[in-house]
């Protein structure tokens, strides 16, 4: 998805009431990123004609969207300076967090920090299968593949290993049960 001026502008619009995050490593770059993504994410579930309901209050920490009210979904955001692959890694922290699904998205930008070009919209996880098959990384390893050392303690799969957008859509209309990978 191309990501418009009217996408920027509900992003910024979004975290000027956004607490940074204790533990951000970026502060207001990462709230940014993440409300890319989720305006992104609003944009797909809307256009395949599906409702969805932002989480407020104490459930905003849990997940951040419910889907046609029944499917909680916590939206991960990642940028990146080239296109992903589906060797690439999808993370997500371990917490309490319990949504019934993870869905990432990539943003693709310049080395400028203000120059995001394009959404990848790249798929869907379930709180299940990410906690039984996601490799389990803990603070301070280091990713030999990439030198990447690791923030904090996560949970990774390839994107390859994400269930696709179709099959997503039609888990969320109900078309093909309550299972996703």
């Amino acid at each position: 998805m191309k990501i418009s001026e009217e996408i920027l502008w509900l992003a910024y619009k979004r975290i000027e009431d956004i607490p940074v995050l204790n533990k951000s490593m970026r502060g207001k770059k990462a709230n940014l990123i993440g409300s890319i993504g989720e305006v992104l994410f609003e944009k797909f579930i809307q256009d395949q004609g599906l409702s969805l309901e932002k989480e407020t209050g104490a459930d905003m920490f849990n997940h951040d969207y419910v889907v046609e009210e029944k499917f909680r979904v916590d939206v991960k955001t990642k940028d990146r300076t080239v296109e992903p692959k589906q060797h690439y890694e999808c993370s997500a922290t371990i917490s309490q967090q319990e949504p019934d699904y993870y869905y990432f998205v990539s943003l693709l930008r310049d080395k400028d920090w203000d120059s995001f070009k394009e959404g990848f919209m790249l798929g869907a996880i379930s709180h299940k299968t990410l906690y039984k098959e996601g490799e389990l990384w803990t603070k301070g390893d280091v990713d030999t593949r990439n030198g990447l050392r690791i923030r904090q303690d996560c949970l990774s799969v390839t994107i390859s290993k994400l269930t696709g957008n179709d099959e997503f859509i039609e888990i969320m209309k109900g078309e093909n049960g309550n299972s996703i990978k």
